[in-house]
């Protein structure tokens, strides 16, 4: 016969439970939502954190293991913000080499001058004056040649820009150089300066006066004669004279412009006062005098 012996039943063993990580406090988990929303500014399924999101934490905290899921790289997230900033605002993007931002500046300078001597401006409200002529810059942006060589000028390197404006600048000295200044008298080599032209350097009224009416040739010569002696040893100093007669004062403006000197009338005690002077700082009177011209028509 069999016995059976009863032993106690032993409490069943149960697997331990894993220990869970400690769920962050409020503050932290807010902290991560923010940074996930920084890492991915568009929106989309990565907006909210889960198991698969691989966050970028700065500083000392490392960066979280996850999935291989796809996220914005940092270069395209700051290229986002510099477009949004550049729709967002007047911002113009820098030129990054020395040869762009070259070309970059001789562009905005010439814009500068095209924006301060350019078209007429528009019409106020109220402002019933017309517009104002255009200037050369308007006429150039107008002007298909213009255009052309604008055109042909922007698409050339920084430093072909700079040697054309170093060009334009270097003859432009040239020919202020080359201009006859106020000193200098070329009245024995310019054609300008013939007996006929500077006939035509007296006034229209006092040119018909001296064609129509009978010139006393005597006060002329005395008139030409006084001016040649003063001027000759005294070009720069002033010529006055007491004249009554009005015809006297007429004849002696004619001799004056024709010689090329500046005269003028005024009162003086009662009495009319002439002052002459010379334009130029020597004196070099034409070739044939006013009344030898007058004989020869």
């Amino acid at each position: 016969m069999l016995l059976f012996q009863a032993v106690p039943a032993s409490p069943l063993q149960t697997p331990p439970r894993a220990s869970l990580p400690p769920r962050p406090p409020a503050g932290l988990q807010l902290r991560l939502q923010a940074m996930v929303a920084l890492d991915n500014p568009e929106g989309g399924p990565e907006a909210t954190p889960s198991a698969g999101t691989r966050l970028s934490l700065p500083g000392c905290l490392p960066t979280l293991s996850g999935s291989q899921a796809k996220r914005v790289s940092a270069s395209r997230r700051k290229q986002h913000f510099i477009n949004q900033a550049v729709r967002n605002s007047d911002l113009v993007p820098k030129a990054k080499g020395r040869k762009s931002l070259q070309r970059l500046e001789n562009t905005q300078y010439l814009l500068t001058l095209l924006e301060t001597a350019g078209g007429p401006p528009g019409v106020e409200d109220g402002d019933l004056t017309p517009p104002a002529v255009p200037g050369i810059f308007a006429e150039a942006c107008s002007n298909a040649t213009y255009v052309e060589v604008w055109n042909d000028f922007m698409n050339r390197s920084g430093e072909e820009q700079e040697r054309v404006l170093r060009y334009l600048e270097d003859e432009d000295q040239g020919k202020r150089r080359r201009r006859p200044g106020r000193g200098e008298d070329r009245r024995r080599e310019d054609p300008v300066f013939t007996p006929h032209e500077c006939f035509r350097r007296i006034s229209r009224r006092l040119r018909s006066v001296l064609k129509r009416s009978r010139i006393p040739m005597e006060t002329l010569e005395s008139w030409e004669e006084r001016l040649l002696a003063f001027f000759s040893v005294s070009p720069q100093a002033v010529y006055t004279a007491m004249l009554d007669n009005s015809y006297e004062r007429l004849l002696l403006h004619a001799v004056c412009q024709y010689m090329d000197l500046i005269s003028a009338s005024a009162d003086m005690e009662g009495r009319r006062q002439m002052k002459v002077s010379n334009r130029h700082l020597d004196f070099l009177p034409p070739e044939l005098l006013l009344s030898a011209y007058l004989d020869q028509q």
